[in-house]
C-alpha cells in the first residue's frame, strides 16, 4: 500500500512539475519580448503568458530541503526522520532516498542564477534542522548555518529578499 501511495504521489508531483515548466516557459517569452528579443514561446501553451495571469500575480518556486540538498551525510548534518523513512525498504517507491539529490548544497549559485534568469518573483525554501542541530539540540552545526547564510546572501545579491511584514509596520524607515 505504501508502494501505490508514493507512486500516486509521484504522479501528482510530476504534473505539478510539468504545469509549472509550461508556466516557466511562459514566463521566459515575455520575459524576452519585454527585453526586445522574440518571444521562445511554445505553440502548445496557446497563447498562456504573464499576461494571462492577474496583475500582481507571483511566479516562483519552492524546495525541500530534503530533497535538493543532498550532503545527507556530509557538511555536519545529523540524520532527520525523512533518512530514518527513506531508507526502510518498502516506504518509497524503488526504495530510492535523498542521500545524493541535485546537491543544491553546492550547487546553490547555479539554482539562484536559474530563478532570476527564468525572473521568478519568489523562492521559498525549507531549512534542515538537522543541518543546524545535528544531534537535535545543543551544539550548533556552524558548516550547516554558513550554508544557509551563503544561499540568503546570494539570493539578496541577486535581487531576492523579504522583510517580516511587522518590521516596516514599527519603523517607517524600513519602507
Amino acid at each position: 500500500m505504501a508502494g501505490e501511495m508514493a507512486a500516486r504521489s509521484a504522479s501528482r508531483v510530476l504534473l505539478l512539475l510539468l504545469l509549472a515548466l509550461a508556466l516557466v516557459a511562459a514566463c521566459h517569452g515575455v520575459g524576452a519580448a519585454a527585453a526586445g528579443a522574440s518571444p521562445r514561446r511554445p505553440n502548445w501553451l496557446g497563447g498562456l503568458s504573464r499576461a494571462s495571469f492577474p496583475k500582481g500575480f507571483v511566479f516562483g518556486t519552492a524546495t525541500s530541503a530534503y530533497q535538493v540538498e543532498g550532503m545527507a551525510a556530509g557538511g555536519g548534518r545529523g540524520p532527520s526522520i525523512w533518512d530514518a523513512f527513506a531508507h526502510v525498504p518498502g516506504n518509497i517507491a524503488g526504495n530510492q532516498n535523498a542521500d545524493v539529490t541535485t546537491d543544491q548544497y553546492h550547487r546553490y549559485k547555479e539554482d539562484v542564477n536559474l530563478m532570476k534568469g527564468l525572473n521568478f518573483d519568489a523562492y521559498r525554501f525549507s531549512i534542515s534542522w538537522s543541518r543546524i542541530f545535528p544531534d537535535g539540540d545543543g551544539k550548533v552545526n556552524q558548516e550547516g548555518v554558513a550554508y544557509y547564510n551563503n544561499l540568503i546572501n546570494y539570493l539578496l545579491q541577486k535581487g531576492h529578499y523579504s522583510l517580516y511584514q511587522s518590521l516596516p509596520l514599527r519603523s517607517p524607515s524600513c519602507t
